[in-house]
């Protein structure tokens, strides 16, 4: 298996090689955005779309107090939505009844009141773009009711961030919501009719916000108001879909250091060099043993653990997750209130994975094999890099800082290092002398140094082995 890494990764900056480190990156900083890419869908029926509704407008009513508090003293971020169980916590008695006051009025509107059940009567699953539409759509309605109970208990002086909606909201009763005809145009025609429609409106309304954007930009970062307003429906559903699994995150191999392109882009414009590691098999599958935390007895215990390689696919077809029904990271008494039970008890259909033992087992391998699946898919694009990865996922050990996500390695599974076309000379020494050191430590007679060259006849890079 071959790493890729910068002079800078490996030597002076952050001391890699020194430290026997692999970094494991997340998401954001890896150079694809469709990483971990999932094909999220809501389908259910009335009682968890009714739920989704009023945990929108929980998180949303405490966006609202921040905005209200904060007065662009301190900037609000994704970090300070909850989508989760933070919702079923409240300050105070009177904090929670005045939610409650919030969620009645809200549902007083017919159309807030009949939309579960018409979302729940779509023929087809409801993807990010539709849900996103509907959102927007009932986002001032729900900004309105929070602000009158606010202003009504006295909590704030004038009403805040209200609109007059009354033209709009007989618009909307009379539209029928749309869920009727997309089901006949749907049923008629062609099944992702839906999915271009909302895609479209989604990529306008995008292209609008940013036009208003432009005319009142004044050099200035976003205020607090703007992400209340604006900004909250498309961040509520993005947390939605990051909190169905943990917070993940990898190391890149390949399984070839031949590619000039993979050079140019992973090796630093060949300048960098390319590690090569000795796996192991384990269970059958190839792994690599890295010192982490996998147990707790008086403390943390820590040791050198098989850490299995992904074999990455390239398609452009991603897992497809049913978001209603792979909620499994809460405890199953938080998600019966926020999400499967009704004020009376009734239970959504949407929970019948835990109707009994076998099922639960059945569905927590299907929930896990989609988690899985979906970080070992890349575009088609990326083919020619033939890699693979290893994973770790914050679920029971935080990664958060980049220093936890800092893995140290056996030296006996370094086998060895080949240099880049146009690594420097300074660079080839302190990386000799590094790996002499650790050679002599660990009473090793023998490491391997390749030098990187472009053969013309084969039109590849190839490596020779230099000797001392």
């Amino acid at each position: 298996m071959y790493r890729f890494r910068t002079i800078e990764c490996l030597l002076d900056k952050y001391n890699e090689l020194e430290n026997q480190e692999i970094y494991f990156a997340s998401p954001e900083e890896l150079n694809d955005p469709m990483e971990g890419l999932r094909d999220v869908f809501w389908k259910g029926d009335g009682i968890v779309w009714k739920n989704l509704m009023i945990n929108y407008l929980k998180s949303l009513e405490r966006v609202f107090v921040l905005t209200i508090l904060l007065n662009d003293s301190k900037s609000i971020t994704d970090d300070d939505l909850v989508v989760s169980s933070g919702l079923l916590r409240y300050a105070s008695p009177q904090r929670e009844f005045l939610v409650k006051e919030i969620i009645d009025q809200t549902f007083k509107t017919k159309f807030i009141r009949e939309l579960p059940i018409r979302l729940s009567k779509r023929r087809t699953p409801i993807r990010r773009s539709e849900l996103l539409s509907y959102l927007q759509t009932i986002h001032p309605f729900f900004l309105n009711s929070i602000s009158e109970i606010y202003y009504k208990h006295k909590l704030t002086y004038k009403l805040q961030y209200h609109q007059d909606l009354g033209q709009f909201e007989s618009v909307i009763e009379k539209s029928g919501f749309l869920h009727e005809l997309f089901n006949k145009l749907e049923e008629e025609n062609n099944k992702g009719q839906s999915d271009i429609f909302f895609n479209t409106i989604g990529l306008y309304i995008q292209s609008n916000k940013l036009h208003i954007e432009f005319k009142h930009w004044e050099g200035e970062s976003k205020s607090n108001a703007f992400y209340l307003v604006s900004e909250f429906p498309n961040r509520f559903v993005t947390k939605l879909e990051n909190d169905i699994y943990p917070d993940w995150y990898s190391a890149s191999f390949l399984e070839s250091n031949e590619n000039s392109a993979v050079w140019g882009h992973y090796g630093d414009n060949h300048k960098g060099v390319c590690l090569k590691f000795k796996p192991i098999l384990n269970e059958g599958k190839l792994a690599l043993n890295l010192n982490t935390e996998y147990g707790y007895g008086s403390g943390p215990i820590i040791g050198m653990r098989p850490h299995t390689f992904r074999k990455i696919e390239y398609h452009n077809k991603h897992v497809e997750i049913d978001f209603f029904r792979s909620m499994g990271r809460l405890p199953k008494i938080e998600l019966d209130k926020l999400w499967y039970e009704d004020p009376d008890g009734n239970k959504s259909v949407c929970a019948s994975h835990f109707d009994s033992p076998e099922k639960e087992e059945e569905w927590q391998e299907e929930y896990w094999k989609n988690f899985n699946d979906s970080l070992k898919i890349k575009l088609r694009e990326w083919s020619y890099e033939n890699e693979y990865r290893l994973v770790v996922h914050g679920d029971f050990i935080d990664y958060s800082t980049k220093d936890s996500r800092k893995l140290r390695y056996d030296f006996k599974d370094l086998e060895s290092i080949t240099f880049g076309i146009k690594t420097p000379n300074s660079a080839k020494l302190q990386i000799m002398k590094i790996i002499d050191k650790k050679c002599k430590e660990n009473s090793r007679k023998e490491f391997d140094f390749y030098q990187a060259y472009y053969s013309k006849d084969k039109g590849q890079i190839e490596s020779f082995k230099m000797t001392f």
